[in-house]
């Protein structure tokens, strides 16, 4: 008898972006979480030519790492965060256009409900995210904030999608996934 081919494509993906080192989440339909990494490196003084040409290759590994996915998630711009906004919203903006252009479901989630939905609270701080995400994942390969963050969206999308990875959610969980406005 032959072994069964493992190999379930992705069902949905997470994606936490970051100009540096996105954190990237894809939930099968048997269960199983695949984290992974895009990173990309720069200069605040590379010209813009240089910038572009880096933006453009780190959008089409972000893209390639969903590719599989029907349904993908973003979370949605942290607004007040100075430190690299504009790029990042650059980068976002390339993804978000990609995705969409491929034929993904691509929806949003706010960055508090993220939050909520990994920790019960809104204003949890990164590492308390973090360590809430490798308790409640242990089968997923949380590396940093970014891939705990990717976890959380793409559980979130999972659930949404009617393939939940976690057994049973708080009800400050439930509140946070209920205030999602899902794409159509």
């Amino acid at each position: 008898m032959e072994p069964q081919d493992r190999t379930v494509a992705p069902l949905v993906g997470g994606l936490d972006l970051s100009l540096t080192d996105t954190g990237i989440a894809t939930i099968t339909a048997d269960g199983r979480i695949i984290v992974s990494r895009a990173r990309s490196a720069g200069k605040k003084t590379d010209s813009l030519a240089t910038k572009a040409q880096r933006f453009e290759q780190h959008a089409d590994a972000i893209c390639a790492a969903v590719a599989d996915c029907a349904d993908v998630v973003v979370e949605s711009p942290a607004y007040g965060m100075p430190q690299g906004a504009v790029d990042l919203g650059g980068l976002r903006w390339l993804v978000l256009t990609r995705l969409v252009a491929a034929g993904h479901r691509v929806h949003e989630i706010n960055p508090m409900h993220v939050k909520k939905y990994a920790t019960g609270e809104t204003r949890a701080d990164k590492d308390v995210v973090l360590a809430s995400v490798v308790k409640r994942y242990p089968q997923a390969d949380v590396t940093n904030n970014n891939t705990a963050d990717a976890v959380v969206l793409a559980s979130m999308l999972a659930r949404h999608v009617g393939h939940p990875v976690e057994n049973e959610l708080s009800q400050a969980r439930w509140d946070a996934f209920g205030k999602v406005a899902w794409s159509a």
